[in-house]
């Protein structure tokens, strides 16, 4: 440059310091001077050399031209950092010194800027005034080299991890947002139902109501549950002790039957030895029993059932008229005390219409506090004393016994289970369980203890009145139908239970020969025919569980257990095929007639192969007496085609196909062909 010493000049590519930018701030200032015009500051001074310009005489580059230049005709405004200064303290040179440094600064950190930005070259012309630069560029030249290497994986990595991070705060605030929402929700439905209520003391008062009558209820229940309690025992254990002599006398007449049969049949005297007391006392017995025979067999022609009559089919549980005046004594005094247990009590706190009617109360008026406090299952056992003194004279084993549907308490509970609001019949807690759930704690219980203490399986009254509850329960009330109850399997296993141990203790028929058999007048016969029927009896009162019990566990019971195992035993070894015939209708006609239908193939079911073939040897029997003995042809025939119509009606069509084609009775295929 021309002008400009050479110690202000630079090569290209170098970055110019402070006295370098200081002379080309001059060189522009004395072009200025010679321009063809007159400054105003110049004060008529045109002619002005470079030379004759200091360096105070110079224009700094950063003011403003003479046109820019504004004249101010008032007194300028002061600053606010002027302003802040005098409130400090501050002068105006103090002030320029403060600005002559912050001027200093930003210079000092624009050259900073510019040695970042420019890309340095070694030079040998550079002086030492540069380099400070160079070393601060080489530097920071070295802490880059040091760092570790940067691509551009590395770098969608760490975004990627960083939008997962920011995407899962982003989750969470969403989730707060919408839990915020939901309560906002909430609490504004609960701000106008609260708005809806026209008088909320008006719902304190009926709360305050309803806790005191609830603790009222409760503090009456605490007395009287001990007096229900003692009661319910007196007339059980009357029971108890009146099907426990039935049971024992029942026992004592076999075992004196038994052993006088015996005895005749092997021609050995009594034992009487020198217990004369125990003679007395069977015969005493046997006389008793005999008495009652006689009677029942009077009733029984009176009636006119004496013809379908078999020995050994009555249940023979007639009480003595006198143990049956002392119990029916003992259970009117029980009754006049259940009557007398609530007699204290108003009528609000001991009647189960009085107490469900409250309840309801609650139900329509605050449906939604009635739900929440789950009442329905509460009421459950504020009810179970009440119903207790309702059922202490109950008997299920009794035809005459009050009905359940007819008790005012089941009335009472089925209205109130009725009047249930439709859109609240849908829920968990639900008004609409309360009658199943009462008749499972209640109801239930109460049956399982008459099975396993009281009930006769071996009486045909007992069983056909204890089963005709349990229908009515599974039908009217589908107490049967929830396998998952635990009150209905716990009866189930009782009745099976029972059942077991009649079929072990009760069941008992003497193997005699045949030619003792053969003399329908005998003791033998007689005592043999009348334990033959009991277990047949026997029998059709374990199949009435039908339904109620599983099949193949009624089946196990009932068959191989009973049937099988001494029925059938004993008609082998009896009387002829014509005898027996009877029998063998009797028997199957006990059979249910679902166990043989939709049978797969053409056989019977597995418990009854035995009695199929007990069937085709006695057909095969009386078919060779009737080739042989021309005079029976006619009652042979039809006895053949009875015993095939009882195997077909137990569905043993392959044996019944076998006979037919073996004894040549094509004029009965139409009987198992038609099926």
């Amino acid at each position: 440059m021309q002008g400009i010493p050479a110690q202000y000049t630079t090569s290209a590519g170098e970055i110019p310091n402070a006295r370098y930018i200081r002379a080309a701030r001059k060189k522009r200032q004395v072009a200025r001077a010679q321009a063809d015009f007159i400054p105003l500051h110049s004060c008529g001074r045109s002619d002005i050399s470079v030379s004759e310009l200091n360096e105070e005489d110079l224009i700094s580059d950063d003011e403003l031209d003479d046109h820019e230049r504004r004249i101010d005709f008032t007194k300028q405004l002061k600053t606010q950092r002027q302003r802040m200064g005098e409130l400090i303290g501050v002068n105006e040179s103090d002030d320029e010194s403060l600005k002559s440094e912050e001027e200093d600064d930003d210079q000092k950190l624009w050259e900073q800027q510019q040695i970042q930005r420019v890309k340095v070259f070694p030079s040998s012309s550079i002086e030492p005034a540069s380099q400070p630069c160079t070393l601060v560029k080489n530097t920071k030249w070295e802490t880059w080299r040091k760092l570790p290497p940067t691509n551009l994986e590395t770098v969608r990595k760490r975004l990627t991890i960083k939008l997962d991070s920011l995407q899962e705060v982003y989750r969470s605030h969403l989730r707060e947002h919408e839990k915020m929402q939901v309560l906002a929700e909430s609490s504004q439905c609960t701000i106008e139902h609260l708005e809806d209520i026209p008088d909320p003391g008006h719902r304190y008062k009926f709360y305050q109501e309803m806790r005191t009558y609830v603790q009222n209820l409760t503090n009456c229940f605490n007395e009287k549950i001990r007096i229900i309690n003692e009661l319910e025992s007196k007339m059980h254990l009357q029971l108890v002790e009146q099907a426990r002599n039935l049971f024992q006398r029942r026992q004592d007449d076999v075992q004196d039957e038994s052993t006088d049969a015996w005895q005749l049949l092997s021609k050995a005297g009594p034992s009487i030895g020198n217990d004369i007391d125990r003679v007395k006392a069977k015969q005493q017995r046997i006389e008793r029993r005999e008495a009652r025979r006689a009677h029942r067999e009077q009733l029984r022609k009176a009636s006119g059932k004496e013809a379908d009559h078999h020995k050994g089919l009555s249940s023979d549980d007639e009480i003595a008229p006198t143990d049956l005046s002392d119990f029916h004594e003992k259970e009117d005094h029980v009754r006049k005390e259940a009557k007398e247990i609530f007699e204290d009590v108003h009528e609000d706190f001991y009647r189960v219409d009085r107490i469900l009617a409250k309840f309801r109360l609650w139900r329509q008026r605050f449906p939604d506090s009635y739900y929440d406090a789950y009442i329905g299952l509460c009421l459950q056992k504020i009810l179970n004393p009440l119903i207790r003194v309702q059922l202490i004279s109950w008997n299920p084993l009794k035809h005459e016994c009050l009905e359940l549907a007819e008790m005012p308490w089941i009335l009472a509970l089925e209205e109130f289970c009725l009047m249930e609001d439709e859109k609240f019949e849908k829920q968990e807690n639900s008004d609409r369980l309360l009658l199943p759930t009462v008749i499972e704690k209640t109801i239930i219980p109460k049956i399982e203890d008459f099975v396993i203490n009281v009930w006769d399986p071996l009486s045909s009254s007992q069983t056909a009145s204890l089963v005709q509850v349990c229908r009515k329960l599974k039908e009217e009330y589908g107490v049967f139908k929830n396998e998952q109850s635990k009150a209905t399997q716990a009866l189930r296993r009782t009745i099976i239970m029972r059942i077991t141990m009649s079929v072990e203790e009760d069941a008992f028929i003497p193997l005699y020969p045949k030619n003792v058999l053969e003399d329908q007048t005998s003791i033998h016969y007689q005592f043999w025919e009348r334990c033959f029927w009991s277990a047949v009896k026997l029998l059709g009162n374990i199949l009435q569980w039908d339904d109620l019990l599983p099949e193949q566990t009624l089946q196990d019971l009932g068959l191989n257990k009973l049937f099988n195992r001494y029925i059938l035993l004993s008609l082998q070894n009896s009387l002829p095929v014509l005898g027996n015939l009877e029998k063998c209708k009797k028997i199957i006609a006990l059979f249910p007639s679902c166990w043989f239908e939709n049978l797969e193939g053409q056989s019977s079911i597995p418990q009854l192969e035995n009695l199929c073939r007990y069937l085709l040897q006695s057909i095969r029997t009386m078919y060779e007496n009737n080739s042989t003995t021309p005079d029976t042809e006619n009652s042979g025939r039809e006895a053949i085609k009875e015993m095939v119509q009882m195997l077909v009606s137990i569905h043993a069509l392959d044996h019944t196909e076998i006979i037919t084609t073996e004894c040549k009775l094509d004029y009965l295929e139409w009987i198992f062909k038609g099926n």
